[in-house]
């Protein structure tokens, strides 16, 4: 069996958009972690363009940017586990409208600027009506397999 633990379980502890909520905070983690014999599986939730765990966006208005920032916010939740850029298995990328081919290319600009060709992950790319943090541009989550060998 493998063992499960969980990344990040306030994550969104304070956030605005839980004031009116019962519960008072959001009610999924950071991530998940699957230990399974030499590799261990990280399904890392959905990250926008914050400043860390706050509750600001970074790069208002500018998608490159918040691209820049939701994958340091990926990486910096990688790293303690071991894991690296090219571990990265699978990304899904949200963006809201409207969808250019300028802000599809400063996505992948973006983009290039952390992958390695030789590791590019599978993409999948959906235009959203809107994100959960209003000033954000892009919502990135990702799937990582790190081997411990």
């Amino acid at each position: 069996m493998a063992d499960k633990t969980i990344i990040n379980p306030n994550i969104g502890a304070g956030w605005s958009a839980l004031e009116t909520s019962d519960v008072g905070e959001l009610v999924h983690s950071g991530g998940v972690v699957v230990e399974a014999g030499d590799l261990t599986f990280v399904y890392l939730s959905g990250r926008t363009a914050t400043d860390g765990d706050s509750d600001v966006v970074v790069g208002v208005g500018d998608i490159k940017e918040q691209t820049r920032q939701v994958i340091r916010n990926l990486l910096s939740a990688l790293e303690p586990l071991g894991g690296t850029i090219d571990d990265i298995v699978r990304v899904r990328v949200y963006m809201t409208p409207p969808f250019t081919k300028e802000k599809f290319g400063e996505i992948h600009d973006a983009r290039a600027e952390f992958f390695n060709k030789d590791h590019y992950p599978a993409s999948t790319l959906v235009v959203v009506h809107a994100l959960a943090r209003p000033d954000a541009l892009i919502e990135i989550d990702a799937d990582a397999v790190i081997s411990k060998k």
